[in-house]
């Protein structure tokens, strides 16, 4: 009896420690996610709709069309307990787990072009065979405990009344029983033709067709695998939010072309060295100019003529393809021809005198139509000096240097009205009013004025310190519509402006702040309610947001200073460490492809470099930490060493400091 009772106890007590040990490492296995409201997207590239997946991991389709999920014998719905994440880290393939008892759960959900197509590669590629998709919901559940358990798995498909399939399984120890279901993206009248296609099957051909799409781009990889896959589910972020090559600020919301930001949408695929998508970008761009020469997308806002011409400079520059910027150097000219009318507007005697006329303002929320906008002016300054640069490269002298001449008195003008405001920083309009927005774009994308500006440094103060008491959560403020909001890839803009600046430490600091407002799944989002977790009006993934992050990364290890190529101008002194390693393989710039690699050794850093050879720069400069100083020197290579960073930035860091600084908030509430 005592044996016989003891080995009843032992098999109870293996049982919950299975079950226990099951559901404590789905807690401890889950990484960090910063949202309440964690969305993300499966979907095909530039197919016009994407499946939403909600914070509770409900599936959106077309119409009011939904997928739920339910498991366990009293059919619970998933809930926002379950945190996405993706295959190999950054595949479009959503991985979830929860438990039931001693039943363990694991769904992939991920979407392929409908089974019956007839080439599945083009498919997947582009909507080829009409805009439909297939939804794969794809659930394995086991039994982690000693006794045999029951399993129940309930899928609900509406609008009501619901279409209902259910599972259920009688589980040995040890044993899986697996479901899958098929679910168009749109209402299909004859479903049943897909109903044995093979889950595996497909689900190894999403992950080939995403590996080969990103195999021919840059290659990038620094010691911290959360940047890793970032930048990978930002690459693939973009293509499923592109419809049919127009690039588009979300999926499901802000699903509409917007000039400002496609514009680094557009940058990050060519530094990505997808050219084919930014390639077809640029055409939405070029049928965007009206009648009078400005290019628009939202009504009224004057930033984006600078925009446009930007981005089809910029595609010359690394691109290197002269003949189109012949092409387009036309279209290029009438934009600067409608500013340089625009800014004559206004009576010689006006404050306003030389700058933009009054329009309304998004980013800067003055939508009143009564400011002039700062950006405004800057943006369409860099236009400007863009197009003069384009006239250079294509042997226009006289466009050149009247283009030049032009850019002076519009920044006489640009230096008149940031005069009368008494302000010692760039406002968001020239009335001083405004959240900041367009007027921190000083440096970046182009410099408008030198490093050591006292303005620029004076934008940079006041933004980070004092508006609405400075940076939250290493973060700007936006000041708009809603209290308590941080705004991530619009403070972007302000830390590509230190990392010029050579701000390195700075600039480390706000990388990592940056990844911490991201989703498990490596979403980003627009703007976050800091105080509830809480990306606005549920924006996420942003793509914008997304390919803020892969800029600012590409930034950090390879940047272009005009006829100047800078290398690490701003990494972490961890990723240098003795074995580590940084690589950038296939990487575009202004002046050809290069490819890099930084190890750490115990005697500093050893460097492979092969230069571009399109247009070699003036200098190249390699920027290395005091204690790794280069262990053979490099052909035509300039080393600059700086100080050791005071404090140590990685991932699980700035994790443990937002909790900690959570947990000090909960602790002087209590007080």
């Amino acid at each position: 009896m005592c044996v016989s009772l003891a080995r009843r106890l032992c098999r109870c007590c293996i049982a919950f420690l299975l079950a226990w040990h099951a559901a404590a490492t789905l807690r401890a296995e889950e990484p960090f996610d910063y949202f309440v409201n964690s969305w993300n997207v499966i979907g095909l590239k530039d197919y016009a709709r994407g499946t939403r997946v909600t914070p509770d991991n409900r599936l959106l389709l077309d119409g009011d069309r939904a997928a739920q999920l339910f498991v366990g014998k009293d059919s619970k719905p998933l809930s926002r307990d379950q945190t996405k994440t993706l295959q190999d880290g950054w595949l479009p393939i959503i991985l979830l787990a929860t438990t039931d008892g001693a039943v363990r759960y694991e769904f992939a959900l991920w979407a392929t072009p409908m089974p019956d197509v007839k080439d599945w590669q083009k498919a997947f590629d582009w909507p080829t065979e009409g805009e439909n998709f297939l939804n794969w919901i794809h659930v394995t559940a086991t039994n982690t405990g000693p006794t045999p358990a029951e399993a129940k798995l309930v899928v609900r498909q509406g609008p009501t009344p619901a279409k209902e399939d259910t599972f259920a399984w009688t589980l040995a120890p040890g044993a899986s029983e697996v479901a899958t279901l098929r679910v168009p993206f749109q209402a299909e009248p004859d479903a049943s033709r897909f109903a044995t296609a093979d889950p595996k099957l497909w689900r190894d051909r999403t992950a080939e067709y995403w590996r080969g799409v990103l195999e021919k781009a840059t290659h990038v990889e620094v010691p911290c695998r959360k940047a890793n896959e970032a930048m990978l589910a930002a690459h693939v972020c973009q293509l499923i939010a592109n419809d049919h090559g127009e690039v588009h600020g979300g999926e499901g919301f802000y699903d509409s072309f917007y000039i400002r930001d496609g514009a680094y949408q557009v940058m990050e695929f060519e530094e990505a060295g997808l050219f084919d998508a930014a390639r077809k970008a640029l055409k939405f761009y070029l049928d965007s100019q009206r009648p009078d020469g400005r290019f628009e997308s939202q009504k009224g806002q004057f930033d984006a003529n600078g925009q446009a011409v930007w981005v089809l400079w910029q595609y010359a520059k690394i691109s290197g393809d002269r003949a189109w910027l012949a092409e387009v150097y036309p279209k290029m000219r009438r934009a600067v021809d409608w500013t340089m009318e625009a800014r004559r507007q206004a009576p010689a005697d006006s404050p306003y005198a030389g700058v933009l006329p009054a329009a309304l303002a998004d980013g800067e929320y003055l939508w009143g139509g009564k400011h002039h906008i700062c950006g405004y002016d800057l943006w369409n300054l860099r236009g400007m000096l863009c197009t003069a640069d384009a006239a250079r490269m294509l042997g226009k002298t006289d466009d050149a240097e009247a283009l030049v001449r032009e850019a002076g008195l519009y920044r006489q003008a640009i230096d008149a009205a940031w005069k009368r405001t008494g302000l010692p920083h760039f406002p968001p309009s020239w009335e001083k009013e405004g959240t900041h927005w367009g007027n921190t774009e000083t440096l970046w994308p182009t410099e408008l004025f030198e490093r050591d500006d006292p303005r620029v440094a004076a934008l940079v103060k006041e933004v980070r310190e004092n508006f609405g008491g400075g940076y939250i959560e290493g973060t700007i403020q936006w000041r708009g519509e809603w209290a308590d909001c941080i705004h991530p890839y619009m403070g972007a803009y302000t830390t590509m402006t230190d990392l010029v600046r050579g701000r390195d430490e700075q600039v480390v600091e706000d990388f990592y702040w940056y990844l911490l407002h991201s989703t498990a799944a490596h979403a980003f989002p627009e703007g976050i309610f800091y105080k509830r977790r809480f990306a606005w009006v549920d924006t996420i993934p942003h793509v914008t947001g997304a390919c803020n992050f892969a800029v600012m990364l590409r930034h950090m290890l390879v940047h272009e200073r005009g006829d100047e190529l800078h290398l690490l101008s701003a990494v972490p002194d961890g990723w240098l460490d003795e074995g580590r390693e940084i690589r950038v393989d296939r990487a575009p710039t202004h002046f050809g492809v290069l490819s890099l690699s930084v190890r750490g050794t115990a005697a500093g850093g050893r460097v492979q470099l092969t230069p571009p050879d399109r247009q070699p720069p003036r200098r190249i400069v390699l920027h290395l930490p005091e204690s790794r100083p280069l262990e053979t020197p490099l052909d035509g290579v300039e080393v600059q060493s700086r100080p050791a960073q005071k404090k140590r930035w990685d991932f699980p860091g700035v994790v443990e400091l937002y909790r900690k600084s959570q947990a000090d908030q909960g602790q002087l509430k209590q007080k």
